[in-house]
This record gives C-alpha cells, sequence and structure tokens, in this order.
C-alpha cells in the first residue's frame, strides 16, 4: 500500500482520522448513549402517530322547527357557506327537531387555529343571512386529543342508572385531577332530576297557564348578588341563594294567591325526586371468558371516557388514573359496583411498542449472527456497537423534533435497521481486507484511515440514494401523509447518523479490538515488507467462478441482464395481477396474486357494531334488535365484554372522530363496543 496509490483525503477519511487517536471519542459515545436513553424515557408513546385533522361542530337551535325545516333553512344553507372557505375537505350536516348541526372538516395538516379564526369569520360576516327565530350559533371544535385513551365502565346489578351516575359523576371529579387528564366525559345512566307532574284540573282552578309555571320556575332557580353589607367598616358581599335542592323545596315555590291564600305548586302538582327522561341508555354484558358460563344477562351500565393532554405520555397517564382509580374503590366506589377496563390505549401504545423493540433485538441479533459468521466475532461486536448508538442519536433527533415513539416510527426503525449496518459493515469489511495485506510504513493506525477513506464517496452516494428514495414518501397528501410521516423523517436520519458513526466509531474501535489481531495475524503470514498472496475463502472462488464467464461472454451477459429485467418485470406487474380474479373482484386472490395494501390488517382486540334502524322507529323497537345482536355475542368465547349504547353514540376513537359519531343520536340509532379476549 504505498502513499502514490493512495486515494486522496475525503469526508470520511477526515472523520477518521480525527476521532481514531482523540479522548474525546470515548466521552462523545457516552454523552450519546445518555442522551438516546434519556430520549427513550422521556418521548411520550401512542399507538398511532399524532394526526391533526382540524374539524368544527357548528350547533344553530332553532326551536319549534322540525327535521325538514331544520335542514332546509338552516343546515343546507350553512354547508353552502363553509364549502366556500378554503382548506375545507368536506361538511356534513345532521337536522333534527329544534337544531341542526353541521360538521366541518379542514384538510389534514391545516392549521387548527387559524381554520377556526376562518370559520368564525365566515359565519360574522354573513349574520344576517340566519333564518328569524335562530338562535346564536355555538361553535364547538373536534380536536384529536378529545379522543379517550381510556374508559372505564361502572356497571351493577343491585344500583339503577340515576345511581350509577351519580357514582360515576362523583368518581370522575376525583379522575379529572390525574396529572395529564384533559378532556372528561359520562357516557349513559339517567341524571338526577326533580320531576314536576302537573294536574291539568287543579291548574287550570288556579287560572295560571302552564307557560307561567314555567317561567316561575326558571326565575325562582337562580343565584344572583343583591349588594353588600358594610358593617363595622368592612364589607360583605349579599347574595340571593335561590338554587332548589330536593323535591320538598320545588313544591314550597308559591305560583299564585286566591284570596289571600298562598298557592303552592304542590298544590297543583306531584313532584318526586327521581331521574330526568331517559332518551338514551347503556348497558353492558360479558362474554364466557368472564366468568365460564354462557349467560346473556346485561347490567345498567355508566362509562366514564378520560382523554389526555397533548404531548403527554399516554402510558404515564394511564397508568395514573388506574392507580388513583384503586384507591377509590376503597374509599368512594361501594362494593356492588363493578368496575371494567374496556378502554385502555396506554396498555395497548405500551404493549405494541414493546413488541416492535423484541423485533427489533431479534433484528439486530440477526445482524450479529451473520457477523461473525462471515468477519469475525471482533468485527461483529464493532458493528454491533454502532447500531444502539445509531438509534439513540434517532431518538434523540425525534425527541427535540417533538415526534413520539409509536408503531410507525419503530416500523422505520426496523425497515432502516439493515440499511443503517451498511455504512458500518463496509468499513470494518475494508479494515479486515486490509489486514490481510502488509503493514503499512505509517502503522495501523494509517491502514484504518485509508481503509475508512477507500469507500468513503461510493458509501456516501449509496446512502444518498437511499434517503432520496424514502424522502417523496413526505410529500404523501390527505390522511396518510401524517399517518406515515415518521417514516421520511427517520429512515434518513439513522441513514445520515450511520454514516457519520461508522467513519467516527468503527476505525477507533478498530484500533483498540483489532490491532493485537491484525500484529499477530500479519506476524504468522508475512515478515515485515514482504508481501504474500492473500488465501481466498470458498465465497471468493464461487463469485469468481461466475463473474468470470460473464465478463468475458458477452453471451452469458446478456442473458444474465434478461434474466434481472424478466423478473423485474414480473414483480412490478404482481400487484395487477390480484384484479384478475376467477370470481370477479370480490372474489378470492387467483394464482400468484398479491394483495395490495397501504398497510396490512391491524390485529385489534376491539371492534364497533352500528345499528341504523329506519326513521321514526321506536327506542324499544331498537332496543329489541340490539338485544338479539348482545345475545350472539354472548355466546361467542373470542367475547370479553360488549357495551350498548341506544340512542347515542359510544364514547368515540379517531375513526368514529373523522366519521362524526360524536353528533349521532336518536331512537332509530345504537352502537355495540365489542371487546375480545386478547
Amino acid at each position: 500500500m504505498n502513499a502514490s496509490h493512495e486515494s486522496p483525503i475525503n469526508i470520511s477519511g477526515k472523520l477518521a482520522r480525527i476521532f481514531i487517536k482523540s479522548k474525546i471519542t470515548a466521552t462523545i459515545l457516552f454523552a450519546i448513549t445518555l442522551a438516546g436513553i434519556m430520549a427513550l424515557l422521556l418521548t411520550p408513546r401512542e399507538y398511532n402517530p399524532q394526526i391533526i385533522v382540524p374539524a368544527v361542530n357548528i350547533i344553530v337551535p332553532k326551536p319549534g322547527a322540525s327535521p325538514v325545516e331544520v335542514s332546509n333553512m338552516v343546515v343546507k344553507p350553512l354547508e353552502a357557506l363553509m364549502n366556500s372557505l378554503s382548506g375545507v375537505d368536506h361538511t356534513f350536516g345532521y337536522a333534527t327537531n329544534d337544531v341542526g348541526v353541521v360538521t366541518v372538516q379542514f384538510k389534514v395538516g391545516e392549521n387548527q387555529e387559524d381554520s377556526l379564526v376562518k370559520l368564525y369569520s365566515q359565519l360574522m360576516h354573513n349574520r344576517d343571512k340566519i333564518p328569524p327565530d335562530t338562535l346564536e350559533p355555538l361553535i364547538r371544535p373536534i380536536n384529536v386529543d378529545d379522543v379517550p385513551i381510556m374508559t372505564l365502565t361502572l356497571s351493577s346489578n343491585r344500583l339503577d342508572s340515576t345511581q350509577l351516575r351519580d357514582v360515576g359523576m362523583k368518581t370522575l371529579e376525583q379522575l379529572r385531577n390525574v396529572p395529564g387528564v384533559s378532556y372528561t366525559g359520562v357516557y349513559g345512566g339517567a341524571p338526577h332530576s326533580v320531576n314536576v307532574w302537573l294536574d291539568a284540573q287543579r291548574l287550570a282552578l288556579t287560572g295560571i297557564t302552564l307557560s307561567q309555571v314555567a317561567d316561575m320556575l326558571k326565575g325562582v332557580n337562580a343565584s344572583l348578588p343583591v349588594g353588600e353589607l358594610v358593617s363595622n367598616n368592612q364589607s360583605a358581599p349579599l347574595r340571593v341563594s335561590g338554587y332548589l335542592g330536593n323535591a320538598a323545596e320545588v313544591g314550597d315555590i308559591i305560583i299564585g294567591v286566591d284570596k289571600g291564600k298562598a298557592i303552592y305548586l304542590k298544590d297543583v302538582a306531584i313532584i318526586e325526586e327521581g331521574s330526568k327522561e331517559v332518551d338514551a341508555y347503556s348497558r353492558i354484558g360479558f362474554g364466557p371468558e368472564q366468568d365460564g358460563q354462557m349467560s346473556d344477562e346485561t347490567f345498567p351500565a355508566v362509562t366514564l371516557a378520560i382523554a389526555k393532554k397533548s404531548g403527554t405520555n399516554a402510558v404515564d397517564v394511564a397508568k395514573a388514573v388506574l392507580t388513583k382509580l384503586e384507591l377509590l374503590k376503597t374509599s368512594m366506589i361501594p362494593d356492588d359496583v363493578t368496575v371494567t377496563v374496556t378502554r385502555d390505549d396506554g396498555e395497548k401504545a405500551n404493549d405494541a411498542v414493546n413488541v416492535l423493540v423484541e423485533h427489533l433485538l431479534i433484528a439486530i441479533a440477526s445482524v450479529v449472527v451473520i457477523l461473525v459468521i462471515f468477519l469475525g466475532w471482533r468485527e461483529a461486536g464493532i458493528v454491533t456497537l454502532t447500531v444502539p448508538l445509531i438509534l439513540f442519536v434517532v431518538l434523540l433527533i425525534g425527541f427535540i423534533a417533538g415526534q413520539t415513539i409509536n408503531r410507525i416510527t419503530l416500523f422505520a426503525l426496523i425497515l432502516s435497521l439493515g440499511l443503517l449496518v451498511d455504512a458500518a459493515i463496509v468499513v470494518i469489511e475494508n479494515i479486515h481486507r486490509h489486514m490481510q495485506h502488509r503493514m503499512p510504513a505509517e502503522g495501523l493506525d494509517h491502514l484504518f484511515v485509508c481503509a475508512t477513506n477507500e469507500i468513503g464517496n461510493p458509501t456516501n452516494v449509496a446512502t444518498l440514494a437511499v434517503i432520496i428514495a424514502f424522502i417523496p414518501m413526505a410529500f404523501v397528501t390527505g390522511m396518510m401523509g401524517p399517518f406515515m410521516a415518521p417514516i421520511p423523517f427517520n429512515v434518513p436520519v439513522a441513514m445520515i447518523a450511520s454514516l457519520v458513526i461508522a467513519y467516527m466509531v468503527v476505525p477507533w474501535a478498530a484500533r483498540i479490538f483489532l490491532t493485537k489481531k491484525a500484529l499477530a495475524h500479519m506476524a504468522l503470514t508475512h515478515s515485515l515488507g514482504d508481501k504474500v498472496a492473500h488465501k481466498e475463502d470458498f465465497l471468493q472462488r464461487l463469485y469468481e467462478k461466475v463473474i468470470t464467464p460473464m465478463i468475458e461472454r458477452r453471451t452469458y451477459r446478456n442473458v444474465f441482464l434478461g434474466a434481472v429485467l424478466g423478473l423485474l418485470v414480473a414483480a412490478m406487474l404482481m400487484p395487477a395481477w390480484q384484479f384478475v380474479r376467477d370470481e370477479g373482484m370480490n372474489g378470492p386472490q387467483s394464482t400468484f396474486g398479491v394483495e395490495l395494501k397501504m398497510l396490512p390488517n391491524d390485529n385489534t382486540n376491539s371492534f364497533l357494531l352500528q345499528i341504523d334502524m329506519p326513521a321514526g322507529t321506536a327506542m324499544e323497537s331498537t332496543d329489541v334488535v340490539t338485544q338479539a345482536v348482545m345475545r350472539e355475542l354472548s355466546k361467542n368465547k373470542s367475547v370479553k365484554n360488549y357495551q350498548l349504547f341506544v340512542g347515542s353514540a359510544a364514547p368515540i376513537d379517531f375513526a368514529a372522530l373523522v366519521r362524526g359519531d360524536m353528533i349521532r343520536e336518536g331512537d332509530n340509532f345504537a352502537q355495540i363496543r365489542v371487546n375480545l379476549v386478547d
């Protein structure tokens, strides 16, 4: 290896020369390790990446209007108005008695605050077009962070729905104080109320109308300030506390006077405490897996939905909620109330991340085994050393960039694992090859630097080509754009980090771990200054036998290139082959057919059943259908539990958020959330 034959020094050689003897190299590696571990522990964990889909519900009350009138006078004109906004993807409306709801969904990636400002400005500029007797529109933003990460279902075979809701409300008040909890909600149960059943004949004798009674109840059930009381140079605020607390207080309201005698509300009505008139209800049932016996019995249920704050760790928030729940079971929740965790996205995210981490470790171990077989354990150890360092760099940069650890992030790391060790393998293999030759006059350090410098430019170009192949994924639009965004972010970062780590660490580690091996090998094979032919191994001899005829004969070259081209065309045609099916497009795959899809099917343990009955169907009739479905579910051994929501939607997930399920309600509507055995 003469100096005259050495390649000009490039970036790889410069990095190798700077760090091969530097005392700060080990310090840098230690710092990368600590920073990577910190990023691994602090980066929020989620099941899926955060996808920003700005959306708004515009709720427009129009008292006294029928669904058809609301649709024609409110919903359709409002949809047309919102569709004229820039950035709007689509709108859909919902009309019922006295109220209309229009959901406006902006394009994925639109700034949420800017979208809300545009929408509000559009409404204000067109206030003069609001139909008569229409109340002020209510604007309610829809945020992906409002999707609950956890749902807790309270059920009992003794307490009724009103008592269960009271327990649920008290429990939720405590869970709201858990750090990281944002939006919370209660589904099911009957709110506590005081019911007033007026006697029409008695009320007619008093000469008081029904609207007057309603106005009196509204006026009495209020609290307001009336001034201040000053005494001894001190001021105390005075308030009229008129909120009604029980049936007795409601009955003692004076609604009129007859011949100097007060007429109380209890004189013309039956007043009792109970539940509010039910327009939706919820129940829970359990599959055979729960108790080992088949039973179609269901129980009244109240579901508590808990969402996390943006940027917090779903795993930590879910654990904190469950810890607080265990304390509440001993102090606040009655013993005859069963609490079932019907959704835990924190545990789901943690399990998914842990499984992918296991696969990542298996992939690393596979690479190590291959390197040990073909290069030796010292060389394999050096390459293995670079893998965690590269991953730590990627996690650190992702943490700084505000990314989360999710299944797509880890998929990107697994995808790039075979690529990110390429640079280190090329460097160590070239060092290993140079060690088979004579000792250079400049010493082994110079040999390691020259070996690294020799493969620098082609390795840089190869890495750049891989990065360019993944960059177009960053320009994918629609819902899949932000969903797949971790791949074009993490793969290029991992590839660049693998280059820098390979040029820095591999020569430095080779100097520490391969110097004795190199000197011993050279002492045994040749004396200093003499050149000995390198012994060819089996793979090299096989390669020479295959490649030599192709170099010497054009026919062999053409046959080989034709075969490669044919295989390439066949591979490109395989996705199109899925459309060739004997039984039509909905039939099974034909021979050699490959199903084409963006992502593989998710192995989830939960699904949603939705029941839409004809308009005008009574809630009782809808319930009959849902009961039939639930009886079938109770017989399936794969079912863990199932929740029924009649008249309203189940707690939303991301898919339901996009569909707009949160505004769905009605007597002809029901949803069943089914949880399967893990």
